[in-house]
């Protein structure tokens, strides 16, 4: 399988799987390259040292490295692609390769991401992994439970106008939570984000409805501590160069939006919740 055309990087193939490692053969010793390779079959095979947490199509590992100061990095591996969405794939790239060039592009114009050290795809399993360093700070959720007052405020606001040159630059986050937003500098403010596989460059970033989605999936999750005012402060930051008229309409809109969301997943959360209750009552129903 070749990725994208010669230059782009050093192709390596290993043990049913193809390997990119994208533009970086001048700073990775050979010795490295391996360790990367061992490393990526490692959280393949499951048997890294440091699981970090399983999502709904993807586990994700960490490894430390001694090589190269200290190198740090994440390891995802994405599930096989199933059913209709399968079909689909068939006519779209592979998800690595859409990770590595959205974040080329979101880099070019800008916008904070992780950098990328491998890419990799099975050649008939359909399992991929993308392999990135560590981001140098805290993602959001935990930046507000450490800051004071003060920084909280800026940050958030900041945060706001952030997402607004995001989605002024053509963009939408596939996935906008506070988990995949870093916070990596704050004099002045500055933030990285991650998870890219279902991020776009659309047209649809002109639109109103994509844009307030995407302000629904950072603000809809209830994070310990973050209150009605916080999600205002990061939409004063988004919406400030709004005419008066379309800030409130705007505003409007995305309150209903978000009290719709947040309506829904409560009640979501009680089924399951009653669910299990049931299932607790009655052990004999998860015979051997």
């Amino acid at each position: 399988m070749r990725w994208w055309a010669a230059g782009d990087g050093v192709e390596l193939t290993r043990g049913g799987w193809s390997f990119l490692l994208p533009g970086y053969d001048a700073r990775f010793s050979e010795e490295l390259r391996e360790s990367l390779i061992d490393s990526a079959f490692a959280a393949i095979d499951g048997t890294m040292a440091t699981r970090v947490r399983r999502s709904r199509h993807a586990e994700t590992w960490f490894n430390h490295f001694d090589q190269v100061g200290g190198l740090d990095a994440y390891f995802k591996v994405l599930d096989p692609i199933h059913g209709l969405h399968r079909a689909r794939s068939v006519f779209k790239r592979r998800r690595a390769v859409h990770v590595a060039s959205i974040s080329e592009h979101l880099h070019a114009d800008g916008i904070g991401v992780a950098e990328i050290l491998l890419l990799g795809a099975e050649r008939r399993g359909g399992r991929e992994i993308i392999v990135t360093a560590r981001v140098d700070g805290f993602n959001l959720v935990r930046h507000l439970k450490r800051a004071e007052l003060a920084s909280r405020r800026m940050v958030l606001r900041a945060l706001g106008a952030e997402i607004a040159r995001l989605h002024r630059a053509g963009y939408i986050h596939g996935d906008l939570t506070p988990y995949n937003i870093f916070v990596t500098g704050l004099q002045p403010p500055q933030f990285v984000f991650i998870d890219h596989e279902r991020t776009r460059r659309t047209i649809l970033s002109r639109f109103e409805r994509p844009r307030m989605r995407n302000l629904v999936q950072l603000g809809h999750l209830d994070v310990g501590g973050v209150t009605n005012t916080d999600r205002m402060r990061v939409w004063i930051g988004y919406s400030a160069q709004l005419s008066a008229p379309r800030r409130r309409t705007e505003r409007r809109r995305i309150a209903a939006m978000l009290a719709a969301r947040m309506s829904l997943e409560g009640k979501h959360a009680a089924v399951t919740a009653r669910a299990s209750s049931s299932l607790g009552r009655h052990p004999e129903a998860s015979g051997s």
